[in-house]
């Protein structure tokens, strides 16, 4: 079996994990999931230990199958009533089209439009870099992120805020803010270089600690669907 299979079983409307609907701020969104129920289901489905089924649960949201409804930016799975939703198959990693920067200067000017300027300090920072590095075609990313604007206008607000969810959860995966340690930040363009003491103190133990369980929990676990 392959993580895409698990993960199409996980929302099976009968034998896959419980959902609900949630209110995020005023919109009620469907389809919602808490984390101690998704890890639950897959100690259960691949008759695993709680440890190693929440380590999965945790390799699921840092490769961006499945993202955090409240602290987005927190890319690990809390066994608790934390809420999470599964990403949509057009986001998954498997489907490996490039982030390019285009994408996602037009993703931040149709932020930047629909906040009325108030980006988050880190989506600010990368704005104003863009906006000098592709200031060339700056109008054409412009008129672009207006026309998506204007197009998620029309969609009924639970859609709107979902995808908005899904595009932000893609966005934070692919061009992670300072110092997030992501599972897609990989290769020679990597932002953090893991060899390079970037945290000081008790996070870089933690985080090391978190990734070494991930590591030897996912082969374990891949070990099981095989």
């Amino acid at each position: 079996l392959s993580l895409e299979v698990i993960v199409v079983e996980m929302q099976d409307p009968k034998s896959g994990v419980t959902g609900s609907e949630q209110k995020l701020n005023v919109t009620t969104i469907p389809h919602v999931f808490a984390g101690k129920d998704i890890i639950a289901w897959i100690a259960n489905k691949m008759k695993t230990p709680p440890e190693e089924a929440h380590v999965f649960g945790t390799m699921l949201v840092a490769f961006g199958y499945i993202y955090p409804l409240q602290n987005h930016k927190m890319l690990v799975m809390c066994n608790d009533t934390s809420l999470y939703r599964f990403q949509a198959p057009y986001f998954w990693p498997t489907q490996k089209w490039v982030a390019d920067d285009s994408d996602y200067a037009i993703y931040l000017a149709k932020r930047n439009i629909r906040k009325k300027g108030m980006l988050e300090p880190y989506e600010q920072a990368h704005y104003n870099h863009l906006h000098k590095w592709l200031n060339h075609k700056w109008d054409f990313i412009v008129m672009q992120a207006t026309e998506q604007y204007k197009a998620g206008k029309e969609r009924k607000k639970p859609d709107r805020v979902v995808f908005d969810c899904q595009e932000r959860a893609y966005w934070i995966l692919n061009r992670p803010p300072r110092r997030t340690h992501s599972a897609m930040d990989c290769g020679p363009e990597r932002l953090i270089d893991p060899n390079e003491d970037e945290v000081k103190g008790q996070f870089t133990h933690r985080h090391t600690h978190t990734h070494t369980h991930i590591r030897s929990g996912k082969a374990e676990v891949l070990a099981q669907l095989k």
